[in-house]
């Protein structure tokens, strides 16, 4: 796992590194951040990044990453620190109320008490309510940081008591030269995961490491065989993956199903790094099939029925 403890090694998202350094420079931090943008596209790594520079005991502008608040915080056991994650689908009003519990004292060993939580879109009504009256009035080292890839679903009220940073898709080069620089990825392997990742950079770190372009060009070969004792046996393996890794095999499965469509109607250009065999079925009628297929394995539904309903979905 690849941790950065400094937000000016952030890749492609300068005008939201600028905005944050600005603030630390000046010491003008705002009390909740919203960090608003794709998946993958650094909006976690930045917030988890930017703590170091609020606790660093050498500089909060360059973080040495060596002082007992730095290893803290790499250990994920900092005392001034909470992190909120949703508990399967959303996030609940026992997970804020602990929160607000963890802001009724004051820091222990730094300047701010900081609650990030990721995926705020998916408060529930109630957990939304009890975050925006922690909003309406902090204790002055309360700190805040809001991660969502779906602004829209954040109350107006939450929205605007934060100061919303926006982050954007990464261009193809900076997921390429991270992949190589850091995972000591081949520069022909890094240029096919940049090309179908879609400026997303935490896509393309997990189809590099799942080994997941390998995993769908056999899931097709497969498909397309007569064999059903082969797809039988690739669907029971595939099965026993987390949720995360199949999710990710589905996104690449209905980006060969599109990319095919167009490639063989209007010659767009198709990913290298997608099956050599083009998809020719119904693309819209198979994407349709794709996402109850995904609906499917949310709802717990078994993963080997849900898996085998989409070798049908090919057509030989």
């Amino acid at each position: 796992m690849i941790i950065i403890r400094n937000i000016n090694e952030i890749i492609g998202q300068e005008p939201a590194i600028n905005l944050l350094r600005s603030a630390l420079q000046k010491k003008r931090l705002a009390q909740c951040y919203l960090f608003s943008g794709p998946e993958g596209v650094g909006k976690e790594t930045t917030a988890k990044a930017l703590l170091y520079h609020l606790f660093c005991q050498i500089s909060s502008i360059s973080p040495c990453g060596t002082c007992l608040a730095c290893k803290k915080l790499t250990k994920g056991i900092h005392p001034d620190v909470m992190i909120i994650t949703p508990e399967k689908r959303d996030i609940r009003i026992d997970s804020v109320r602990e929160g607000e519990k963890f802001l009724r004292y004051p820091p222990l060993e730094g300047q701010y008490r900081v609650i990030i939580i990721l995926h705020a879109d998916r408060l529930n009504p109630e957990a939304g309510n009890a975050l925006l009256k922690s909003l309406e009035e902090p204790p002055l080292f309360a700190l805040f940081i809001l991660t969502t890839e779906n602004q829209s679903q954040i109350l107006p009220t939450i929205l605007s008591r934060s100061q919303i940073v926006r982050f954007r898709t990464l261009a193809e080069k900076h997921i390429k030269e991270y992949l190589i620089k850091y995972l000591a990825c081949d520069e022909v392997v890094a240029k096919s995961i940049a090309e179908v990742s879609l400026g997303s950079l935490g896509k393309a770190v997990e189809i590099f490491k799942g080994g997941l372009l390998e995993e769908l060009n056999r899931f097709v070969k497969v498909t397309l065989s007569k064999r059903e004792d082969l797809k039988l046996m690739t669907i029971e393996k595939l099965a026993k993956q987390e949720r995360s890794y199949l999710e990710l095999l589905l996104y690449l499965l209905g980006l060969w199903y599109w990319r095919s469509y167009l490639h063989l109607k209007i010659e767009y250009p198709y990913p290298k790094a997608l099956p050599e065999e083009k998809f020719k079925g119904n693309p819209f009628e198979s994407l349709s099939n794709l996402a109850l297929v995904k609906k499917a394995l949310e709802n717990f539904v078994n993963p080997e029925l849900a898996l085998y309903i989409l070798t049908k979905n090919i057509p030989h």
